[in-house]
């Protein structure tokens, strides 16, 4: 006779903690379904289904699934138990490669800031005594959890807590940085430490840590947020979504050129005075021929039509439309993206 773990539903005749909906908005779409794949599957025990038995069910990675049911655990919804059941000898040789596996990768992120690793996957998890023991003996821990549930207007409970202290432990950020990265998924609307998480691990992935470069970062993104909002509203385009390549384009403009909306107005306006319409492409267009002149403010393109203007009426005796002088140089541009990218849709 052998043991096996055992998810048990914890509330099942509506006897629900008082903090439920603090819990609900910490969990997320796959979490959600987790945990009514478990509700659905539980016997008259509260007994239900296996960490594989929902993997196969929902065609998810086990890690997700471990992952979900470490945080309902956390937030006190479920419980393991061990229940005596018969095994084979191939049954137990499975369960010490998935139990090695689990240990692995959660000692893998854990350690994935001292070896240089690239985290991909999620914090390790830290069991209630490890995190009480951490809240103890390191003040300023205790501390920044506060604040951290400060910024986020909600009580955390452990596993949350630990993912956030595991962001400064295991992937090597400050509270700071931390704490910039809480505020930041607030206000995308999003106060949950999972979201929060996913930031900070895709910020380490692309080997940002410092708390100056997090901050400048996430200013970045919201600069060009606001931007793209500027634009949309520019051209016209409502509350539509936007198609991939109009998506692409329309952020190389603030961040591969660095314009921001003043630059871009006035080469939509360009556009309508010379093609009467508004034509994304054809602004661009304008945009990589300033770019290409070294032209980066307002003033410096104002002043750099104004010189080639008064070049052209110097250099002709006869009257000539310095307009359609720069509409045509815009035009051959714009024949030349056509070319390279297709004619506007």
């Amino acid at each position: 006779m052998g043991k096996t773990t055992k998810t048990v539903i914890l509330y099942r005749n509506g006897n629900l903690p008082e903090r439920l909906s603090d819990i609900l908005s910490n969990a997320d779409e796959n979490d959600l379904r987790i945990l009514v794949t478990l509700m659905m599957s539980a016997d008259e025990d509260g007994c239900t289904c296996s960490e594989n038995e929902i993997s196969s069910l929902l065609e998810t990675d086990i890690a997700e699934i471990n992952a979900s049911l470490k945080f309902w655990r956390g937030a006190g919804l479920i419980s393991s138990k061990r229940k005596e059941s018969k095994k084979t000898e191939k049954s137990e040789k499975i369960e010490k490669i998935e139990k090695k596996k689990d240990t692995e990768t959660a000692e893998g992120v854990r350690s994935a800031h001292r070896g240089g690793v690239v985290a991909h996957t999620s914090i390790g998890a830290y069991e209630s005594s490890e995190l009480a023991e951490l809240l103890e003996t390191r003040k300023t821990l205790a501390l920044f959890v506060n604040e951290a549930q400060r910024v986020l207007g909600k009580t955390l409970n452990n596993h949350d807590a630990g993912i956030l202290i595991g962001i400064i432990d295991q992937l090597g950020f400050d509270e700071e940085a931390v704490l910039n990265i809480l505020a930041y998924a607030v206000r995308l609307k999003h106060p949950q430490v999972r979201y929060a998480e996913k930031i900070a691990i895709s910020f380490y992935d692309e080997g940002i840590i410092d708390t100056e470069a997090i901050v400048q970062k996430i200013n970045r993104i919201e600069a060009s947020a606001e931007t793209l909002t500027q634009i949309r509203a520019l051209f016209g385009m409502g509350s539509r979504g936007l198609s991939t390549a109009e998506k692409k384009l329309f952020t190389s403009w603030s961040e591969k050129l660095g314009y921001g909306i003043d630059v871009i107005k006035l080469a939509y306006d360009i556009t309508i005075d010379t093609i009467h319409e508004p034509a994304p492409k054809y602004t661009n267009s304008i945009l990589e021929r300033w770019n290409a002149e070294g032209l980066h403010t307002a003033a410096d393109i104002e002043e750099y039509i104004k010189s080639q203007k008064a070049s052209v009426s110097k250099g002709h005796e006869k009257s000539y439309d310095t307009d359609e002088f720069f509409e045509a140089s815009l035009m051959r541009s714009f024949e030349e993206f056509d070319k390279k990218y297709g004619p506007e849709k």
